[in-house]
């Protein structure tokens, strides 16, 4: 455990401002022009011109008049590209040359640049392994209300909804609504939070007004990127501000429903977005948005979630130990010895008919011990509101420092409240990210490094909020337990009369009536003079405790609450240099990476003080990476090889090597041939690492030796529940993946696009948890833990675990500017255990699903629609927090556009879930129903 040291990342950012004012503006060479849309001759504003291979260039104005000075002498090329238009080139060999260009919109298909599949620019029907992509004009006209919903689309992805602000994107299976396993980027800044361990989504991401592209790598990718690029990894890149000047705004309102919710209610988002060129060498821009609403409800009350797939009663006669899918507190299950509680009742004189002296060995018929837990509490009856909130702002400058470099800082914020699940479920409530970056972009090289600040602010969890709120209305040990065992067992031996003058002498009750007795009597609310009871849902006195265990108590205090403590840090620094102009034999890249975590959660979550509970200090985890990969092509440039290999060292683990082979063969013209050996790895996350936190299954704990090893669990320290055997546990290491892939990709006639590919992933290590009793006692902050305690430690899985998956994509440019897009997914996971074995490896993917979509942008002059369907197959789901058959379910989701070219604008009115009633993507998620909305944007570079 060490203190965190930021003067690295401070030198960046100031040798980044010194740099700005080093280099004068000095042209020697002025090209102006105009460009026009070559049909209809209208004036082209937002065109971007740059010189090829260089970064410096300009942007054509409202007029579509440009103006280009550079250093750089004649003769170079100019490249004019504009969002829907083919690209065009134009050979400059004067100083103060005048160019007029028409651009004619694009009807050639693959013809888009991808960079996430090799680190280099390409075209996507070279990339070496499956990629998929969004450009500008796909997140303009998505079918769905927002462009992050739209991934549901992209072939070989399924998604999670834990929240209408959180979306958690799964490829490849083995994922929950927090997936670990894939990496998400923005402006290639890895935004997963470093405490709870997901990608944040875009609950404080990227607003869609400044969103350049998506792209999507389903596979693995830790050859170039690293650990935890695993089973799949995001790139969100923003708009250059050199490349995308002026004004846009958007302002969008709509309503949600569901059967859920129970009512209609309202939503509203509006963003804004402004950049501005200075003397062709600075230029800066800002961004803000803000979205408001209700968030989708969950409130399966009648599944228990510990019995999958069987009918179970939440009648306590039926089932005095149910476990309510959104019920909370209701998690330990609770012995309760009926015998002992009569006795020390009439001991203590609280049952006036039985004498003092009697006890159940003097004649009383004696009765076995029961299992019972407590009555949960209703997730909407604690929840402080089903609000779903996003705020995201971000400020960035930019400066050329000469042709062929670039230097940035960004600043971006993120701000939201939203539903987090993962082993339990949390209330995100004012969650915030900052994100700082520094940055220079050569030709051929970049130097970059980033620092990510995490608060939770008032976030809590759900589970630990109900029981500690039933604790302070009736203790269980105290209270609560003996109440429920008295009451019960008088009803079972003919006694209850002795507490309820009412009931007849010597009346015997069912287990099942006796059950519903002794709940009712736990449960019932407090004396009219104050004491301990449960006050009803909503009372005062019951809204005052949970307000006060939600608000203002944290873990593992004293007293205990829901809140917890997150002032984590991630910083990293990363570099890549290309030799494209120092070799031309091949194709040679190499880079690398630092990065430290440092944690902070003052004892909430993290293990940071186990001696005594009041040092609170920073854990640092270091860790560091480097790769190269080279190229070549060979057969008239028909078929080029590739090969990647990299080493990445984190202090707690073992150096790990991944290396990527790949070819792809070009027959004809169109048609594309690849094929790859992939490996990937996912280093334990910070929780797996030094979480110690009690919770209902056992204390959760990190499974590195210098956090575990106090407790003696491991190497032969624990022994199961469930058989009593003893385990030799070894402390938790990287997983692995090694994945073979073959695909085709192809363009037929012009206008139909195939894409194709087949995986096999091998899995090795797989990180699992499991509970496990300890042998010898332990202390931790100075209490003791005694042999037998429960632990839920991270380990290694030795089942080996295999799947395999086929991705279909097709698009088709129907006449009449009509576009189809489909593609179908098939995915299949195998597991070989041992007889016994307690492992369920949480794959929670379809076998079966597919989407389809039909698009116009131009169905008349300035109207255009776009309308998806997807659809899934059930599957099981598994995860600690419940477990069961997910239905299957189908969306469709539509939109139409107008766009007023005079006043630079489009009116779009869409909905999602259209036809649809509710449906769930994970068991205790939320029940998503539908929205409907419209939405008015202003852009400047509007055609």
């Amino acid at each position: 455990m060490r203190n965190h040291n930021s003067t690295f990342f401070k030198s960046i950012v100031a040798s980044l401002a010194m740099i700005l004012f080093m280099l004068p503006a000095y042209a020697q060479t002025s090209i102006t022009g105009k460009v026009t849309d070559k049909e209809t001759g209208e004036p082209m504003v937002g065109t971007n011109i740059v010189i090829k291979g260089m970064t410096i260039g300009a942007t054509t104005d409202i007029d579509g008049n440009f103006k280009l000075q550079t250093k750089v002498s004649p003769p170079f090329t100019l490249v004019f590209s504009s969002i829907g238009y083919d690209n065009q080139e134009v050979e400059v060999t004067s100083a103060s040359q005048v160019i007029n260009m028409g651009l004619a919109s694009s009807v050639i298909m693959g013809q888009e640049v991808v960079v996430s599949a090799s680190r280099i620019e390409e075209n996507i029907m070279e990339s070496p392994v499956t990629v998929e992509k969004m450009g500008i004009l796909d997140i303009q006209e998505t079918a769905t209300p927002d462009f992050y919903d739209a991934i549901a689309n992209m072939k070989g992805v399924q998604v999670n909804k834990g929240s209408l602000t959180f979306t958690s994107v799964n490829t490849r299976g083995f994922a929950t609504n927090a997936n670990t396993r894939f990496v998400q980027l923005v402006d290639m800044i890895d935004n997963s939070a470093p405490l709870l361990n997901f990608p944040t989504g875009n609950l404080v991401g990227i607003d869609e007004l400044d969103l350049e592209s998506v792209e999507l790598v389903p596979g693995a990718a830790s050859a170039l990127y690293g650990p935890n690029a695993f089973n799949g990894i995001l790139f969100m890149t923003s708009k250059n501000p050199f490349d995308y000047q002026g004004l846009s705004a958007q302002v969008k309102s709509g309503v949600t429903r569901s059967d859920a919710q129970g009512e209609t209610n309202p939503m509203w988002s509006g963003s804004i977005r402004y950049a501005k060129v200075f003397n062709d060498k600075l230029a800066v821009k800002v961004n803000f948005s803000m979205l408001d609403a209700t968030d989708w409800v969950g409130n399966d009350y009648a599944s228990d979630r510990r019995y999958p797939n069987q009918f179970v009663s939440n009648d306590p006669g039926i089932t005095p130990d149910f476990d309510g899918l959104n019920m909370y507190g209701d998690e330990f299950k609770i012995t309760i010895p009926i015998n002992t509680s009569i006795a020390d009742a009439a001991e203590a004189g609280l049952l006036p008919g039985l004498p003092a002296s009697k006890t159940l060995a003097d004649g009383f018929r004696t009765l076995d011990p029961i299992s019972v837990t407590r009555t949960g509490l209703r997730e909407e009856d604690i929840i402080d509101a089903y609000e779903a909130k996003s705020i995201k702002a971000d400020a960035a400058i930019h400066y050329k420092i000469n042709d062929d470099l670039e230097a940035s800082y960004t600043y971006r914020y993120g701000s939201g409240s939203s539903i987090y699940q993962g082993g339990e479920k949390y209330a995100i409530r004012g969650f915030s990210q900052q994100f700082h970056k520094a940055e220079l972009q050569g030709k051929n090289y970049f130097l970059r490094g980033y620092a990510t600040l995490t608060d939770a602010g008032d976030s809590y969890n759900m589970t630990a909020l109900a029981t500690f709120t039933n604790e302070e209305f009736s203790p269980t040990a105290a209270r609560w337990a003996p109440t429920y065992g008295i009451y019960y067992g008088l009803a079972r031996l003919g006694l209850l009369y002795q507490a309820d003058p009412s009931v007849p002498a010597g009346k015997i009750y069912s287990e099942e009536e006796a059950h519903r007795i002794a709940r009712g009597a736990a449960d019932a609310p407090p004396p009219p003079e104050g004491g301990f009871g449960i006050p009803p849902a909503g009372s005062p006195r019951f809204n005052e405790v949970v307000k006060d265990v939600r608000e203002n108590r944290y873990f593992q205090r004293n007293p205990p609450g829901a809140r917890f403590i997150d002032n984590s840090r991630t910083y990293h620094v990363e570099g890549n240099y290309n030799f494209a102009d120092v070799i031309d034999w091949a194709e040679l890249m190499v880079g690398g990476n630092f990065r430290r975590y440092s944690l902070l959660s003052e004892g909430t979550i993290f293990n940071e003080d186990p001696e005594n509970g009041e040092n609170f200090e920073r854990i640092a985890i270091d860790e560091f990476g480097i790769y190269a990969q080279i190229a070549k092509k060979f057969i008239e440039d028909r078929l080029k090889l590739t090969g990647s290999l990299r080493f990445d060292k984190n202090e707690n683990f073992e150096g790990q090597i991944t290396p990527r082979i790949s070819a792809v063969m070009r027959a004809g013209d169109n048609h594309h041939f690849r094929t790859s050996f992939q490996t990937g790895f996912r280093n334990p996350d910070t929780q797996a690492q030094f979480i110690y936190f009690p919770s209902t299954s056992g204390i959760l704990l990190g499974g590195t030796e210098s956090n575990a090893g106090r407790y003696g669990i491991y190497k032969g320290g624990a022994i199961s529940p469930r058989t009593g055997e003893t385990l030799n546990l070894d402390y938790v290491q990287p997983e692995k993946l090694s994945v073979w892939e073959v695909g085709y990709k192809s363009i037929i006639n012009g206008n139909v696009m195939v894409d194709v590919n087949y995986y096999y992933n091998w899995y090795q290590d797989f990180m699992n948890q499991i509970v496990v009793a300890s042998k010898e006692p332990s202390t931790h902050q100075g209490q003791t833990l005694p042999a037998g305690t429960l632990f839920a430690p991270y380990i290694n899985a030795e089942e080996e675990i295999t799947s395999q998956g086929i991705g279909l994509g097709v698009t088709y440019k129907l006449p009449k500017g009509f576009t189809f897009n489909g593609n179908y997914n098939w995915a299949k996971m195998k597991l070989n255990e041992d007889e016994g074995s307690d492992f369920i490896p949480d794959f929670n993917t379809p076998e079966n699903r597919f989407s389809l979509s039909l698009a116009n942008r131009d169905l008349v002059k300035n109207l255009g629609f776009n309308v998806s369907y997807r659809w899934q197959q059930q599957f099981y789901w598994w995860n600690t927090f419940g477990a069961g058959n997910m239905p299957s379910y189908d969306v469709v989701d539509a939109q139409v556009s107008y766009r007023i070219k005079s006043i630079k604008s489009m009116i779009k009115v869409g909905g999602s879930n259209l036809f649809g009633g509710d449906y769930r993507t994970s068991i205790g998620a939320p029940f998503v129903g539908q929205m409907y909305y419209i939405s008015v944007t202003f852009d400047e570079a509007m055609r």
